[in-house]
C-alpha cells in the first residue's frame, strides 16, 4: 500500500521546517508548491534539511516541490490525500483563488471528501482561504463542510531561518513539536481526522488553542522583537540577553497569561488550559541556536496590532478584567514607534502615527475607541517613549 500524500501550498519556514517533518514522521510523502523557482529547484535537487537547535541536521526523503504555475498542478491536487497551506495570512485569499478551479475539477471527478489544513498563525485563516475559494468558484459553497473540510492548525515551533544551499534547502528550528488541529471543521474519516497524522492533536475547542498560541507565546515573541529593535539588537536571543528587555518581555508574558485566563473564564464552552511555565516560554525566545532575526519577527506590525491578535487581544482581556496591562501597552507603543527601513508596512504605519497621532491609529488599526482607558494608557506610553527619544 502506497504512503498517503499531501500537497502543501508554501515552501517557506512553516512548510519546510514543520509541516514537512510532521507529515514525514507520520509516514506521508509531500509536494510543496512555491512561487520561487530557485527554492523549488533546490528542493528537487537536494531535498530538505531541518536543523533542530544545535543538533545534527535531519534530511527528509519523500519530499518534492513544484511551482504555482505547474500545468500538472490540477492532477496533483486531484491525487492528494490532504491539502494544506503554509503561506502566511496575507496570501491566503490569493491561494484560495488559485486552488478553487483545481478543487472544483477534483470534486467533479470524485465525491471523495478532502480536508485542507491551514498552518497559519491567524485565528481566521480558514475563513480567509475560504473567501478566496468562493470568490473564484462560488459553486464550492455547497461543498464546504460536506466534501471539503477547512480547519486551522496551531503550531508552537519557531522556524527562524530558511536558506537555499548547493545541496537543497535548510530550515533552522527549535525542538517544539506541539500542534493542535480543528476537530470540528475537518471532515471525519478524511485525513488527518482519520488518525493518519499522529503528531497533530485534534481538539474541539480549537480557537482556544489558537488564542493561547497567539496571546501567550507570540505576545512575548513580538515584544522581544520590537523592544530588541529599539535597543539595537539584531536577533531575538540578543534582545533577551539585555536585562531591561528580558524583564519587560517577562512582564508581557505574565500579563498575557492573565489575559488568557480571564478570556477563557468568560468564554462559553471554554475549559481552563494547563498553565505553561513562563520560564519555558522565555527560554524559547533566548535560544541562541535559532538566531531569530528581529526584523523577521517584527514584520507586518499592522497585522500584529489587530483587535484580537497577540498584543491588543490580551491587553483588552486584562483591562476588561480590571487589570492595567502596562507591559503590553508599552510594547504596543514600541510597535507604533517601530521604524525598520526595510519594512514597508512599518514605514506606512509610522507615517500614519506622525500624521494623525497614536489615538487615531489605535482606533483605525486596533479598534480601540480614543476614549478607551487602554487607548489612553498606550498613548501615554507612546508619549513617554517619544519624550525619552527627544531627550536622548
Amino acid at each position: 500500500m502506497s504512503a498517503p500524500h499531501c500537497l502543501v501550498v508554501g515552501t517557506g519556514r512553516m512548510a519546510g521546517g514543520f509541516v514537512a517533518p510532521l507529515l514525514r514522521d507520520a509516514g506521508w510523502t509531500l509536494t510543496l508548491v512555491g512561487r520561487d523557482n530557485a527554492v523549488v529547484d533546490a528542493i528537487n535537487r537536494g531535498g530538505i534539511r531541518v536543523a533542530i537547535g544545535a543538533a545534527d541536521e535531519v534530511r527528509l526523503s519523500g519530499v518534492d516541490a513544484t511551482t504555482t504555475g505547474d500545468p500538472d498542478l490540477g492532477r496533483r491536487v486531484a491525487a492528494a490525500d490532504l491539502l494544506a497551506t503554509a503561506v502566511g495570512p496575507t496570501a491566503l485569499e490569493a491561494v484560495g483563488a488559485m486552488l478553487a478551479p483545481l478543487l472544483r475539477r477534483r470534486l467533479d471527478r470524485s465525491p471523495a471528501p478532502v480536508n485542507i489544513v491551514t498552518f497559519e498563525n491567524h485565528r481566521r485563516a480558514p475563513e480567509l482561504l475560504m473567501a478566496g475559494l468562493l470568490a473564484a468558484e462560488p459553486s464550492l459553497a455547497v461543498e464546504i463542510g460536506r466534501t471539503v473540510g477547512i480547519g486551522g492548525a496551531a503550531v508552537w515551533r519557531i522556524i527562524s531561518e530558511r536558506s537555499v544551499t548547493g545541496d537543497g534547502v535548510r530550515y533552522a528550528a527549535n525542538a517544539e513539536h506541539e500542534c493542535f488541529g480543528d476537530a470540528v471543521s475537518l471532515l471525519a474519516g478524511a485525513a488527518p481526522s482519520d488518525g493518519s497524522v499522529p503528531g497533530m492533536a485534534l481538539v474541539h475547542a480549537f480557537d482556544d488553542r489558537m488564542v493561547e498560541k497567539l496571546w501567550l507565546f507570540n505576545a512575548g515573541h513580538s515584544a522581544a522583537a520590537y523592544l530588541g529593535w529599539h535597543a539595537g539588537a539584531a536577533t531575538v536571543d540578543r534582545a533577551m540577553a539585555l536585562p531591561d528587555v528580558a524583564a519587560a518581555v517577562e512582564a508581557v508574558v505574565r500579563e498575557a497569561r492573565d489575559g488568557l485566563d480571564a478570556y477563557l473564564a468568560r468564554r462559553p464552552g471554554s475549559l481552563p488550559l494547563t498553565r505553561r511555565p513562563v520560564e519555558d516560554i522565555l527560554a524559547c525566545y533566548a535560544d541562541p541556536a535559532l538566531r531569530d532575526a528581529v526584523a523577521r519577527v517584527a514584520r507586518e506590525p499592522r497585522r500584529k496590532l489587530a483587535f484580537d491578535d497577540r498584543l491588543i487581544g490580551p491587553a483588552v482581556a486584562c483591562a476588561t478584567d480590571g487589570a492595567g496591562p502596562v507591559a503590553l501597552a508599552s510594547v504596543v507603543a514600541a510597535v507604533l514607534a517601530y521604524a525598520e527601513p526595510a519594512d514597508e508596512q512599518a514605514r506606512t504605519l509610522r507615517q500614519e502615527v506622525a500624521l494623525v497621532g497614536p489615538a487615531e491609529v489605535l482606533a483605525t488599526v486596533c479598534g480601540l475607541h480614543p476614549a478607551d482607558e487602554l487607548s489612553g494608557l498606550i498613548c501615554d506610553r507612546y508619549r513617554q517613549r517619544d519624550e525619552s527619544a527627544v531627550a536622548s
